[in-house]
């Protein structure tokens, strides 16, 4: 686990966040904790994605948060870059979130957190130390890609649905994972929130997912979990699973569903370090979570403007 300061980081000021959304209709209860949700850094030399990484972190600080989850893609690329673009990025990352200590900080593996998975780009074989997720893990000192914790009255679940695939990758827990998860909720019924890096359920898959050749959306399996069906299930036996937190889409959604809030939290990067995508500006989601399970949630950019072009 990494920490965080908030000392001198107050600057990011409460400017440009959208209003703030009750996850129902009641009196405010006590708040338990503030949760910062930032995912898709896809951090880099170029484009000043480290400046922009800086100040997306100073930003998010300045609410007071209690917790921060990092939802995966934490750097651009390692899928297809070489070991020593890989550690050229890795490095960017880690000196900035690791920068002091402050605020308990923890990471769901992304698609492009994974090293080497293409050989052919990463000129790689399969047999490095570090290939795969093992850098991943490495980095952090995991022990797993999935794992829980407790927090102020709530439980965490980082979950990783990133899955080898002959074309790339997938969106899948599988049988191992879930069956984890059943006997990990099974042990509290304390509020729950999981984070995962690829959506398990989420609208913005279905942007320019219509073909009109065939008259069918297609939801490719790289955009939303497939075994999302099991996992509801796990969920209707479970009802102390409130939100599931995601990115991956670079674009902010949220889905309501048989006492779920699926949340996808837009992307730090933006358009990848270009400005907004398709209207949504470079920004993070900001919970707060109460002790009687209910919550509220809006989404923060952190100022990027156009000078981080130049």
């Amino acid at each position: 686990m990494s920490k965080l300061t908030r000392r001198g980081l107050l600057g990011g000021g409460l400017a440009g966040i959208f209003a703030p959304t009750l996850s129902r209709a009641s009196a405010a209860p006590k708040r338990s904790l503030r949760v910062a949700h930032m995912t898709d850094f896809h951090v880099q030399p170029e484009l000043n994605a480290e400046k922009g990484m800086e100040l997306a972190l100073r930003h998010a600080l300045g609410q007071r948060p209690d917790l921060l989850l990092c939802g995966g893609d934490l750097v651009m690329d390692a899928v297809s870059q070489t070991e020593q673009r890989t550690t050229t990025e890795w490095a960017i990352f880690n000196r900035l979130i690791k920068a002091s200590g402050g605020i308990p900080t923890h990471y769901a593996l992304g698609n492009h957190d994974v090293w080497g998975w293409n050989k052919k780009d990463s000129h790689t074989t399969g047999s490095e130390l570090k290939w795969g997720k093992k850098w991943f893990l490495d980095n952090f000192g995991y022990a797993s890609t999935y794992q829980s914790f407790d927090q102020a009255g709530w439980h965490f679940v980082i979950l990783d649905n990133i899955w080898q695939t002959p074309d790339g990758f997938n969106g899948i827990l599988g049988q191992e994972q879930l069956e984890w998860l059943d006997h990990d909720l099974a042990q509290t019924n304390k509020p729950t929130l999981l984070l995962s890096h690829i959506p398990l359920l989420s609208v913005t898959t279905f942007v320019d997912s219509y073909s009109e050749n065939t008259g069918e959306w297609n939801v490719g399996g790289s955009d939303m979990t497939k075994d999302l069906d099991q996992a509801r299930k796990l969920f209707e036996k479970h009802p102390h699973v409130k939100i599931a937190l995601s990115g991956h889409e670079h674009r902010l959604d949220r889905v309501d569903y048989k006492g779920v809030s699926y949340l996808c939290s837009g992307a730090v990067c933006g358009n990848w370090w270009k400005g907004p995508l398709e209207g949504f500006p470079p920004g993070y989601r900001l919970l707060d979570l109460f002790h009687d399970g209910t919550f509220t949630e809006r989404y923060v950019p952190w100022g990027w403007d156009e000078s981080f072009l130049s």
